[in-house]
């Protein structure tokens, strides 16, 4: 009954999901006017939301810190910041997410995205326990939320208050709440348990009535009923309402999870009203059920307590004889269970079988290994206190694992630096002497001067001067007959004729193929100018990565030389912080291995004691038998 249950809907992952998504409907109020909504305009941007679509979150935060650190998302800042909030509060550092969303959920954002992001957050410190702050995350959604969530919140709401004790204000939170017909009985059965823990009975009763004669199908529902019933009955047993307890708790299913609380309760109902016959109906079914059930260790003393009533003293004494048999066998169990909890090794063997890779806060252990302080850990494993400091050991383990890939890491990175050493010290002078043998300048000078050139022809037309090699030797010859004395004779008119219609023909070729050859020869120069200026440039850079060469590889030494040791200390960190852990768990699970102890000593001297009253009660009355035949023979033989 003290552990009312609110309904968690989807799986801790499904919701972190939820958490990051509604945070990622945020982007497009930052896309601007220079890109569609939601485009990519920083590639590491990009790259940190493939991370995060891949479910890579741990990577996805470190690429994002790291680009974030160096400025590479500019384009992207608001968006950025506001992921990064997301994915702090998918690992459950809810106080990191609550100061990014503090400065970036401001009026200017869409109410319903900014009361999603405050319901999330107040979810993730419902789970953590922290339930102040949990109130104070739900205080701020001031608008509707969707169905589902609007259903949920006055359920994490009103288990936050039960857990604080306010009880009055979860009674007024549920008292007349309308939601889904899925999240009605949940409502129903906290109310009732609020209604209870203040005392007015009745009231609790009619709310868990009802749920506990609903029709249901679903498994998790079903386990709601049987638990409403048992709450039902345990109320109705402390108020001496014996046929009503009995009613409520039969209608528990003998193979649910509250069975034998449910079988233990009818025992002490039908013993109430001295139908000890009949409570041994139900605690015999539980005598051969697990040990471990407290609801079984007391059916053990109950068993024999029934049968001395009903004065079948040799049943009660072979009964508590039994009992003292099974309490006595557990108990040394249970000092070997605590003494192998006690050397260290509890925690690294519930945790032996996990998969330790990084990235899911919202983990939990599923399985138990089959060891025998295991075994009587069930209980202690569903506690909240438990699972999270886990979880916690879980998250060290696998960061301290991470670490160790990084040194590993290192180890290769120092290599690649002294092997890009060797190749420079082995590759530099042969780079030297071939970069001397470049002559840049001169090749720039000889452009210069084709360039002026081709301008002096573009200006005067020189056609001839654009001529292929035979033509201008052609046009030089022309020229050169032209200027002899001889072509001027007055016998040479048949000359002259000739060589007019010879240089027309030439002039008139070259006319014809000037204007292409002076487009073609400019583009040229211009292809050729290009190539020269990024010569110049190559011989610029090659030159100046020969000198700085062995500053970048310095300077990748000194980097890694520096986060070796950072390393280091983040490892002794963690190891700290994790033995501390580990050891607060341990004395959890000791603490519980003893308290089972305890309870199963303090059973085992009620059944010694009710063994010895019985062998008492046996002595005393063969003691009386004897004597009352002797007191009969000594009054028989007085005068």
């Amino acid at each position: 009954m003290a552990g009312a249950p609110a309904k968690q809907g989807p799986a801790a992952g499904a919701f972190a999901a939820g958490v990051l998504a509604a945070l990622g409907a945020l982007a497009p109020a930052w896309a601007g006017d220079a890109a569609a909504p939601g485009a990519v305009r920083d590639l590491y941007y990009g790259e940190t939301l493939f991370q995060f679509y891949q479910d890579k979150h741990f990577d996805a935060l470190t690429h994002l810190l790291a680009a974030r650190e160096v400025g590479r998302v500019s384009n992207h800042e608001a968006e950025s910041e506001l992921l990064l909030g997301g994915l702090y509060l998918h690992y459950g550092q809810h106080v990191r997410a609550e100061e990014i969303f503090g400065r970036l959920l401001t009026p200017e954002i869409a109410p319903a995205i900014r009361d999603r992001a405050w319901f999330y957050l107040g979810k993730v410190r419902y789970q953590r326990g922290l339930h102040e702050d949990a109130l104070a995350s739900f205080a701020r959604v001031a608008g509707e939320l969707p169905e589902g969530l609007a259903a949920e919140l006055p359920m994490l709401q009103a288990q936050s208050l039960m857990a604080l004790e306010r009880f009055d204000a979860a009674a007024a939170l549920l008292d007349g709440w309308k939601g889904p017909d899925g999240w009605l009985p949940y409502a129903r059965f906290n109310l009732g348990v609020a209604l209870v823990r203040l005392n007015r009975q009745d009231d609790g009763a009619r709310q868990l009535e009802r749920v506990g004669r609903a029709s249901v199908a679903s498994g998790e529902l079903l386990d709601l009923r049987d638990k409403a019933n048992l709450a039902l009955g345990y109320s109705y047993l402390q108020q001496s309402r014996d046929a009503e307890a009995r009613t409520a708790l039969e209608r528990v299913r003998l193979q649910g999870p509250f069975a034998n609380k449910a079988l233990l309760g009818v025992g002490w109902a039908d013993a109430a009203t001295h139908d000890f016959r009949g409570a041994l109906t139900p605690w015999l079914e539980l005598k051969d059920r697990d040990l471990l059930d407290s609801a079984v260790q007391e059916a053990l003393l109950a068993i024999p307590y029934a049968y001395a009533q009903l004065d079948a003293h040799g049943s009660a004494a072979e009964g508590y004889q039994s009992a003292l048999a099974s309490f006595d066998s557990e108990i040394s169990n249970l000092d070997g269970a605590i003494g192998r909890a006690e050397n260290g090794s509890l925690i690294s063997g519930l945790l032996a079988a996990d998969d330790r890779s990084i990235g899911h806060w919202y983990w939990e252990l599923a399985e138990l290994p089959d060891s025998t302080e295991a075994r009587y850990l069930y209980p202690l494993i569903a506690d909240h206190r438990f699972q999270e400091g886990l979880r916690n050991v879980r998250d060290l383990e696998s960061l301290a694992t991470h670490l160790g890939e990084w040194q590993d890491k290192l180890l290769a990175f120092e290599d690649m630096v002294e092997t890009r050493r060797a190749a420079y010290a082995q590759r530099e002078p042969r780079f030297s002497a071939a970069l001397d043998r470049v002559d840049v300048p001169g090749l720039q000078a000889r452009t210069e001067a084709l360039g002026k050139r081709l301008d002096a022809i573009a200006g005067s037309r020189d056609v001839a001067g654009l001529g292929t090699a035979e033509e201008k030797d052609r046009w030089q010859r022309l020229t050169a007959i032209g200027a002899d004395p001889k072509l001027a004779a007055p016998d040479a008119a048949d000359l002259r004729d000739r060589h007019r219609l010879l240089k027309g023909v030439l002039l008139w070729d070259l006319d014809r193929e000037y204007k292409y050859r002076l487009w073609s020869q400019q583009r040229n120069l211009r292809e050729l100018q290009g190539l020269v200026a990024r010569a110049s440039r190559g011989q610029s850079g090659a030159a100046a990565a020969r000198s700085d060469t062995p500053a970048e590889l310095a300077g990748f030494a000194g980097r890694i030389a520096d986060v070796a040791p950072r390393i280091g200390r983040l490892q002794s960190v963690i190891a700290g912080e994790r033995g501390q852990q580990e050891q607060r768990l341990q004395a959890l699970a000791i603490d519980t291995l003893r308290d089972q102890r305890e309870r199963l000593a303090a059973y085992r001297v009620q059944a010694q004691f009710a063994l010895a009253t019985i062998y008492d009660r046996a002595a005393t009355a063969a003691t009386a038998a004897r004597i009352a035949p002797d007191s009969s023979r000594q009054s028989g033989a007085a005068p």
